[in-house]
């Protein structure tokens, strides 16, 4: 940054470059001088270069070794304006944006990179930009483009280094060196080279400093004679205190389990108490005439790696042995039934560390039980004793846990921020188990959430590090569903041999639907094979849900080689998924694919009619039979259907999107021409399902539509209306989330009684309870849902006594809402829908409208405090007779004409019933 001594021409210069540039050129020399700048401008910008990446313009990038200057760091000199008007004069932007990016003034730097066209080069000097924002992501997807037309761009190669060596991803850093070192370039060449050996050798280093830890902890169960790993239980006390615990467990003599206190006592002075000292010394007073034999059954489940059994549990609880117990139900994923005794018992062991084990087991059962705030609780409480206490392994278990949970949860930011978290936190500790599992779950999430140049990245780092399991087939299938969802079908199809041709590959259901789409866009000969193995695969496994997948499969491989076979395989797959609960997620998976395959394929062939009806058909609606846009995506195939006020039916099919729907602007998904079709009508009926479902730009705000699912509204139980709004929430505080404005709706003159909600009255079944037999219902709320994809909107609710805050949709569709409610979210992102990687529209819009509502109208973005004012304005016209997509239209216009800052109205979703 500058400071205010300098000469106050600069500072305008930096605010507003190409102004002052511009009127610099006045001043400078005519235009037959030296338009160009001296070499000397160039040297001295090198000379004082204060960062890592490299830069595409030829002088920027000479080699310059960075040599620490040491003491404070010292700020950059003003760049001189004389030459910057040059290197305009000459129409060098990029040598502008270079020269500010090499005294690492980035936002300098972005303002002229991003009037720039799309490069090879401009993207990789806008990557260096985002890195030094710490915007992995992004710098990581321009990099990937840049490289995928340009493998041997040196400067992107390099740039993409250092972003993977920011992220922790060491061993791709070092891959990624090497190549830049292939090059030979003169001085980078050579550290590049040094880079890679550094990263690579630290990284394998960790790696066998914890594999040694850990073997020589568990070389103590078959070698009494072997040593005591003291000096490792100081280097890595995480992973020798985990497999302690299985060492005493497994010491079949007291003179045995007294040999091992020494490691007892060491690592109890490293992480504090006495807990493992007394811990052995309990287990050296038993009786080891009953004892032996169950600790040596113990050590043969530990060395085999498997879990116990039924009979094996129930011996164990009955011998009195509380610690074989407990540590068989914890290796035994299927023994929650277990788990409240273990709890129990768990508590008499006075370990800190065991009760973190024991709370992670709890907040599973919870989360199987349905009562996920109450897992939440449980960890987040759990998390704070551990990290007011040394950090350990087991706050990395925790943090994790909360990963998995909100990634169940579709809350995929708040999932992702937890396993970063682990991910930093297992590094700093060097838990090298942790940091595979870490990215295994960051590659999981990234995915979901579209990042998918990070979760490659992610799967390429498990697989360099030698992965934890499965190594053949895991990381080879998972990058082939995650190229063919950033539509990459060669390298999808690449990655889909190699895991076929894996020993004892599973073939699993990602497997399974990669397949069905790349046998159908890139076929080989060998597909037909590949599809009897797949199905043979998925026919061992008794669940309903795998076998409508698996019909799924087949119908979708069959439906471009024998039509008519494959469309009844496909209809088939739907009608058994709907005999299914709807919580079956593969079964409506393969419901919802297989209702997008047919709709595709009619579009294909030119059905226009057919789309309309498979699509109403799938929403639970009639057919419109004018003034409707039907609208679907299935990967790189769209299609489009208008029905005009004429009621007559025209199409748009496309079968080349080159680029995932979830960074495609969804107003280029209708032609300009089936948009004026529809200029006719006085409303729109849109008939969408996931990914384009919630999309609030498939048609210009000056239009009056909707989008359109279920049947007609059942007709009211209740003589007169009622309205409840629901409003002063008191969030929980594990949230913290700001307290929201007071908000009282207005007196309203005519009969319609008001239930007001509010404080801590403002609860989920309170709300639920009132919301019944309400004609209008409006929540004034905190909404939680991922800033960028997820699908998991709530609505954040005052806490019940068992913890409970939240409003979800899957709760909200389990309502009987007897009134036939409109229904007003004036909540932050509370209609915000699914990521383009999930198959359904799990919003709260659509679970009300499943419930009974009769519309809904919710804001997909975060809303200013007087969102209230513009949702009671639409429901001010709706009472006076003004259909609710009109309504909707009108105060908008209202709106935006009167301050153009109103952008987020455009935002607002709404969803109806057929009328």
């Amino acid at each position: 940054m500058l400071k205010p001594a300098y000469d106050k021409v600069l500072v305008l210069a930096l605010a507003t470059p190409v102004l002052v540039l511009t009127t610099m050129l006045a001043c400078s020399p005519s235009k037959g001088a030296d338009a160009g700048v001296t070499p000397q401008f160039w040297a001295e910008r090198r000379a004082a270069a204060r960062i890592e990446a490299r830069l595409t313009h030829p002088e920027a990038d000479r080699h310059r070794p960075r040599v620490s200057s040491g003491g404070c760091p010292v700020p950059p000199e003003p760049i001189p304006l004389r030459e910057l008007a040059r290197l305009e004069e000459a129409g060098d932007w990029g040598g502008i944006a270079a020269a500010y990016a090499l005294q690492g003034e980035w936002n300098q730097a972005a303002s002229f990179l991003e009037r720039m066209p799309a490069s090879p080069d401009r993207d990789t000097d806008l990557a260096a930009v985002h890195l030094a924002r710490g915007a992995h992501e992004k710098a990581l997807r321009l990099l990937d483009a840049v490289l995928a037309s340009h493998p041997k761009h040196p400067q992107a190669l390099w740039n993409r280094a250092l972003v993977l060596q920011e992220m922790g991803l060491t061993m791709k850093a070092a891959e990624t060196y090497e190549q830049v070192a292939s090059l030979n370039e003169p001085g980078w060449g050579r550290e590049a080279h040094a880079h890679a050996l550094t990263l690579r050798e630290e990284t394998l280093e960790r790696a066998r400093k914890w594999k040694g830890a850990r073997d020589a902890t568990l070389a103590l169960m078959d070698d009494a004679q072997a040593p005591l790993p003291l000096d490792e239980a100081r280097q890595h006390p995480g992973v020798v205190r985990q497999h302690f615990y299985e060492v005493v467990r497994s010491a079949s003599s007291k003179e045995r389990a007294m040999g091992l206190l020494p490691l007892a006592q060491e690592l109890d002075r490293l992480q504090g108490g006495t807990a493992l000292g007394d811990y052995v010394r309990r287990v050296a007073a038993r009786d080891f005439a009953r004892r032996g034999g169950l600790a040596r059954g113990y050590a043969e489940l530990v060395r085999s790696r498997t879990q116990a059994s039924e009979s094996m549990l129930d011996t164990l609880r009955a011998s009195g042995e509380d610690d074989l117990f407990l540590g068989a139900v914890l290796r035994t994923r299927g023994a929650l039934g277990y788990l409240a005794d273990a709890v129990e018992r768990g508590r008499r062991q006075q370990d800190p560390w065991f009760h973190f084990y024991l709370e992670r087991e709890q907040a599973r059962k919870e989360m199987a039980d349905g009562e996920w705030w109450k897992a939440e609780q449980r960890l987040f409480s759990a998390l704070q004793r551990c990290r007011e206490g040394a950090l350990s392994a087991r706050c990395v278990e925790l943090e994790l846990r909360l990963g998995i949970l909100y990634a169940e949860l579709r809350r995929l930011t708040e999932a992702e921020r937890h396993a970063h978290t682990a991910w930093t936190w297992a590094r700093q500790l060097r838990e090298w188990e942790l940091e595979l599992t870490s990215l295994e779950m960051l590659a999981h999430i990234s995915r979901d959430r579209g990042d998918f140049s990070s979760a490659r990245a992610y799967v390429e780092e498990w697989s360099a590090r030698g992965g934890r399991f499965n190594t053949c087939y895991w990381p080879q299938v998972n990058l082939a569903h995650i190229h063919f969802l950033d539509m990459r079908p060669e390298d999808a199809r690449r990655a889909l041999e190699a895991a076929a041709a894996c020993p004892t590959a599973p073939l699993d259901h990602m497997f399974g639907a990669t397949f069905a789409e790349m046998a159908r866009t890139h076929p080989a000969s060998g597909d037909a094979e590949l599809l009897r193995r797949t199905l043979a695969a998925r026919a061992s496994n008794p669940m309903p849900g795998d076998a409508v997948y698996t019909r799924y499969i087949e119908g979708r491989f069959m439906l471009d080689r024998e039509r008519e076979q494959g469309q009844a395989l496909l209809r088939r797959a739907i009608d058994e998924a709907e005999k299914l609960p709807r919580a079956d997620t593969l079964a409506r998976e393969a419901w919802t694919l297989s209702y997008s395959s047919l709709i595709t394929d009619a579009g294909r062939t030119g059905d226009y009619v057919r789309v309309l009806e498979l699509m109403a058909a799938q929403l639970g609606t009639s057919v419109p039979s004018r003034c409707a846009l039907a609208a679907a995506v299935h990967h790189e195939r769209a299609v489009v259907v208008a029905r005009g006020a004429d009621g007559r039916v025209e199409g748009h099919y496309d079968e080349n999107r080159e680029e995932p729907f979830s960074r495609s602007p969804t107003s280029r998904l209708v032609p300009e021409g089936l948009r004026q079709k529809l200029r006719g009508c006085e409303r729109v009926d849109v008939l969408a399902w996931a990914p384009v479902f919630g999309r609030t730009d498939l048609l210009p705000p000056d239009m009056a539509w909707s989008f359109r699912m279920g049947r007609t509204a059942q007709p009211r139980t209740a003589s007169g209306g009622r309205r409840l709004v629901v409003s002063s929430v008191e969030a929980p505080s594990l949230l913290q989330l700001p307290r929201l404005p007071a908000w009282t709706p207005p007196p309203e003159p005519g009969p319609t009684p008001l239930e007001l909600l509010s404080g801590s009255e403002a609860t989920p079944s309170r709300v639920l309870s009132s919301m019944s037999d309400a004609t209008e219902i409006e929540i004034h709320a905190h909404g939680i849902s991922d800033p960028a994809l997820s699908d998991a909107s709530l609505v954040v609710l005052s806490p019940e006594g068992n913890g409970r805050y939240a409003l979800t949709a899957d709760v909200v569709r389990q309502q009987r809402l007897m009134g036939s409610p409109l229904v007003y979210l004036a909540a932050c992102s509370a209609g915000r829908l699914a990521s383009s990687t999930t198959h359904e529209p799990f919003s709260l819009p659509a679970a009300f409208i499943d419930a009974g509502a009769r519309a809904v109208l919710a804001s997909t973005v975060d809303i200013p405090d007087a969102a209230g004012r513009f949702f009671d304005g639409v429901r001010q016209r709706i009472r006076a007779g003004t259909s609710p997509a009109e309504a909707l239209r009108d105060e908008r216009r209202k709106w935006l004409e009167r301050d153009s800052r109103n952008g987020w109205t455009q935002h607002v979703l709404l969803v109806e019933t057929s009328e």
